[in-house]
């Protein structure tokens, strides 16, 4: 969240605090309103971020806050160039040091690069799951490896149909494409769902341009 957004909120817990003391509202309950105030704003970014279908409203809230390096990654996706996505991930790769960030996106880069190699080698230090067997399957399944491309430790809804749209994808089979990245679309929420809307869009670019 921006600063100037925070400092405003702050100036308004604190005003609604001296007013409701300047009303004679005992501590206890005024304590009780602000607490419901504040619960309601991280419910409303946590709403947005991982629970909504509005993605009118989750594309303002990326515009809002594409200087903030993993927002600035979705904003290209949507907005950008390939290049200017992996410029936005570079960033990310470079600004946070836990592991299963950083490699998540070394084996995103090394997607969009089409580099198989890197891929791999990022996705084996990934460590944790479900991300870790989630590229792990969208790469066989690029490879067109149907038994590999498949896991029950896939636990989010979406994970599995996006790994079918992959394999549809590398058989350029564009109608069982489209299916499965509507259904992993459907299944999806808040900026995952997002961020599927314009992978999946510029993917079936890629198959109306061969």
């Amino acid at each position: 969240m921006k600063i100037v957004q925070l400092t405003v909120i702050y100036l308004a817990i604190i005003l609604l605090a001296m007013v409701l003391s300047l009303s004679g509202v005992r501590l206890s309950f005024s304590l009780g309103i602000i607490a419901v105030f504040v619960v309601a704003i991280i419910y409303r970014h946590a709403h947005i971020l991982y629970r909504t279908n509005n993605m009118e409203l989750v594309d303002k809230w990326v515009k809002r806050r594409q200087k903030e390096p993993i927002f600035a990654a979705l904003y290209a996706s949507a907005y950008g160039t390939v290049d200017e996505q992996i410029c936005a991930i570079d960033v990310i790769i470079h600004h946070y040091k836990q592991p299963a960030i950083k490699y998540n996106y070394l084996f995103t880069k090394a997607i969009m690069e089409k580099n198989l190699g890197a891929a791999k080698a990022a996705a084996q230090q990934i460590n944790k799951e479900p991300l870790s067997s989630y590229a792990l399957c969208y790469i066989a399944a690029m490879e067109g490896q149907t038994a590999a491309m498949r896991s029950d430790k896939l636990t989010q809804p979406w994970m599995q149909p996006a790994v079918e749209a992959v394999y549809a994808h590398s058989q350029k089979n564009q109608e069982l494409f489209r299916q499965w990245a509507d259904a992993s679309i459907e299944q999806a929420r808040g900026v995952q769902k997002y961020g599927l809307i314009h992978n999946f869009r510029q993917m079936e670019r890629e198959l109306d341009s061969e």
